[in-house]
This record gives structure tokens, sequence and C-alpha cells, in this order.
């Protein structure tokens, strides 16, 4: 029995041993100058998990800031509390780009030791560690950072990092952001414009309806789109003249956007516009085939048969589905097919 217990034990060093040296080596791979080798030995810690933390704390001090981004990128994603402190103290690294890791690392890890700490990140000096923070925060989602990155994003030294910031606030869904937020809609950057769209469509407050409404003519088709899904997050009776506005606009992913929200809503409104898109509009055919299923509408019932006998293979089935989906929605049409059933 001593000799089973001894061999066990003897096992178990072996494995342990031949563990660290594995470590050991993926921590080597960091200061491998070739990118996909560094990234490789990162996935490999992320696998190893917990017993490579307490190697990994140790790494954020070595003097190359390439195995100290490594090592903040890998306890991040490991997520585990013994490396909370560690990375906080990462945050007054030298390098600006290790520092950025650790404010993203500790924001995934939705470390809420880090509030104070990544609040001081939001006066960094560089708008990577600035935007880092401001992210960061919002992922953890505590309150006390609402005040701290509403001063920020008042500030207007330059845009750069203002858009994390407008991301957390979003994030936080406090209301005290809607009236900066509704100001950020006329931002001269269309990445601050595009996180104030997503940020009141989160947040929900139907004060933010008409300024979003307005801003649904921007002059980036990707502002244009994230404004009308915050449209139709928050509700009310315009939304769904301002989507049928959509159906004309000159992007077509924006278009395709405005024809699955009608869809999804249901209202009969959008029948005939829809039906237009069908016939017309050959990039959003199969969203507006589809999206006139959801409805199941009987007048789409015969334009769905006609555009059945021209448009391509992919489209049919979605033009099959809906004419399906209308005839059970719809009695009257029970005894009706189409070429190809």
């Amino acid at each position: 029995m001593g000799a089973h217990i001894r061999d066990t034990n003897s096992r178990d060093g072996e494995i342990e041993e031949s563990l660290e040296e594995e470590i050991d080596g993926l921590v080597l791979d960091l200061k491998d100058p070739n990118l996909a080798v560094r990234w490789e030995a990162v996935a490999s810690l992320v696998e190893i998990g917990a017993p490579a933390v307490p190697r990994l704390i140790e790494t954020l001090q070595d003097r190359n800031k390439y195995v100290r981004w490594g090592a903040a990128e890998a306890l991040g994603k490991i997520g585990d509390e013994r490396a909370v402190a560690p990375l906080i103290r990462v945050l007054n690294d030298p390098d600006k780009d290790v520092r950025w890791k650790a404010a993203i690392s500790l924001g995934g890890m939705q470390a809420s030791g880090a509030v104070c700490a990544l609040i001081r990140a939001l006066r960094d000096e560089d708008p990577d560690v600035r935007w880092g923070a401001a992210t960061g925060l919002g992922e953890i989602g505590d309150p006390r950072a609402v005040e701290y990155l509403l001063d920020a994003l008042e500030e207007k030294d330059g845009p750069d990092g203002r858009d994390g910031i407008v991301f957390a606030l979003g994030e936080l869904g406090d209301r005290q952001a809607v009236a900066p937020l509704i100001t950020a809609l006329d931002d001269p950057n269309y990445e601050i414009r595009f996180e104030a769209a997503k940020a009141l469509g989160k947040i929900g407050d139907p004060e933010a309806q008409k300024p979003l409404i307005a801003h649904l003519r921007d002059r980036s088709w990707e502002v244009r789109l994230v404004t009308a899904e915050a449209v139709v997050r928050i509700g009310g009776a315009d939304v769904i003249e301002s989507l049928l506005a959509l159906l004309t606009d000159d992007a077509s992913d924006v278009r395709r956007a405005a024809v699955e929200m009608l869809g999804e809503i249901g209202e009969s409104r959008a029948v005939e516009p829809l039906v237009a898109v069908l016939r017309h509009d050959e990039k959003c055919r199969y969203e507006a085939a589809e999206a006139l299923g959801k409805i199941g509408d009987a007048r789409a019932f015969a334009p769905l048969q006609q555009v059945y006998e021209f448009c391509d293979p992919c489209v049919r089935v979605a033009v099959l589905n809906s004419l399906t989906a209308i005839r059970m929605k719809n009695r009257s049409l029970a005894d009706l097919s189409v070429s190809g059933q």
C-alpha cells in the first residue's frame, strides 16, 4: 500500500513538473517576434488555465513588453481573481499598449475591485488606454463610474477614446447620460454618433426618440442603421413611418435592416411598401419575402406568386415559406398553390 502511494505521488510530481516546463516554454514563446507564435502561446496558456496563473502574474513584470502584454491577455481570458490586483498595478506600466490590455482584461473579468483604478485610468495620457478604461467600466457595470464617464465625455481635447466612454454609458444604462448622449448624436466623429445611437437604444428613454428619428438622415449609413435599431427598441407612434422611409435609403444594408424590422413588428401598413421592395429591390428581395410571410397579410400572396417565376433559387425558398405562412393565417387561401410546391 505504501509503495502504491509513493508511486502515485511520484507520477503526480512528474506531471506537475512537466506542466511547469510547458508553461515556462509558452512564456518564452511570448517573446517571439512572430505575432502568430505569440497568439498561439496565449491561447495555449488560456487552455491550461488556473495552473498557469502564478507564472503569468510573475511575467507581468518581464522586461519585454510583448511578454507583459501576452500575460495580461491570457490572465484576462482565464479570469482568475488572483490576477485582479496584479493587473491593476499594470495600469501604471510604462508601455501604453500593456496598460490598454490590462484595462481590457479587467473589464472582461468584470473585476469590481478595479473600478477605482479604471476611473483613474480615464485620465491616462494615451487615448487608447482611456478607451480601454471606459469600456472596462462599462463591462463591469458599477454605477459609481457614471459621473466620471460624463465628466470625461465633456472634455473637448479631442475625439480619441470618447467612443469608449459613450459605449460604457450605454452599458451602464443610467438616465443621467441621456441628454449628453443626445448631444453626442451631432458629434463630427461618426464613431461617436454611432455609439451614441446604440447607447440611447440600450437606455431606452422615450426622450431620445425624436432626436434619434431626426438622425435617420445621418450622412453615415452605419449610423443610420444603428439609429433605426435604437428607434425600434425605444418604440412609439412614429416607428413604422420612420422605418418605411428607410426602404428607399441609398445603402442596401439600411434598407435590408428596415425590411427585417418591419417584418418582426408585423405591421399591416408595411405590406404594400414591402411588396414594392419585393418587386423592385433585388438586394433586399429575400428579406422582403421573409418579412411578408411574418406579417401574413393576404394582400402579399399574389405578388409573392408573381415574383416566384423570375427570382433566383435562394429567394424562391423564402417565397415558398412565406406563401405557406400566409395560407396558414388566411383560410380563404388554403387551396391556392404556387408552381414548385
